[in-house]
């Protein structure tokens, strides 16, 4: 990896670019329009499998209209079967889905129609999206934390000498106070004992002076 900051600023901008360009994949193909149309258009072939299913499609031929209408009965009857046992096994198949899906649970709660596409499977082009995104931050993340390391790790050496520099200087100024306070009693000493002096001469010669 590159120390050099405009590097790592470049590859950060690139990476960011690649991100905001599959979050948009991504954000478009979980939006509720795109969601209820791949839906919709699912429903739309599943009706035409079973319509063709039950009556067979235009072009096939089925041989004489009285073998048609009895395979289409006994197909429609299945299908009914079929049906009612998948309403019956409804509830207990929707609490095997949102056992694990507490948001599916919570939008039940508020009869919210969103439920449909929490509990169907996200698509393969929506997983790769995500799957991208997660691919491409992770790098991000990584280099992000090496460049702060880095930064830390070349900080604390200047942060430790700039304490001890702060040391050094309070160590001197109190050595300076303490040098110069000395020097300044030392002085007053001085001073007091020349002050005391000339009031012992003066008081001398004002007792010789008749």
């Amino acid at each position: 990896m590159t120390n050099d900051p405009d590097d790592i600023r470049a590859d950060i901008e690139r990476t960011r670019a690649d991100l905001g360009r599959d979050v948009d994949a991504l954000a478009e193909k979980v939006s509720p329009g795109k969601a209820v149309g791949r839906q919709t258009d699912k429903i739309r072939s599943s009706l035409t499998s079973a319509k063709e299913s039950v009556f067979g499609s235009p072009d096939d031929e089925y041989g004489s209209q009285h073998s048609v209408v009895d395979d289409a009965r006994e197909r429609a009857g299945d299908m009914a079967h079929q049906a009612s046992q998948a309403v019956q096994d409804a509830p207990a198949a929707l609490r095997r889905r949102t056992r694990g899906n507490p948001l599916a649970a919570g939008l039940i709660a508020l009869g919210a129609g969103w439920l449909i596409a929490s509990l169907i499977p996200a698509s393969q082009a929506e997983q790769d999206a995500a799957r991208a995104v997660k691919d491409q931050a992770e790098p991000v993340v990584e280099d992000a934390k090496a460049v702060a390391q880095e930064m830390g790790e070349h900080l604390r050496p200047e942060a430790e000498q700039a304490v001890e520099h702060v040391k050094d200087t309070a160590s001197e100024g109190v050595e300076h106070v303490k040098d110069e306070g000395q020097h300044h009693a030392e002085e007053l000493q001085d001073e007091s004992r020349r002050a005391a002096e000339r009031v012992q001469d003066e008081a001398r010669n004002d007792r010789s002076t008749p």
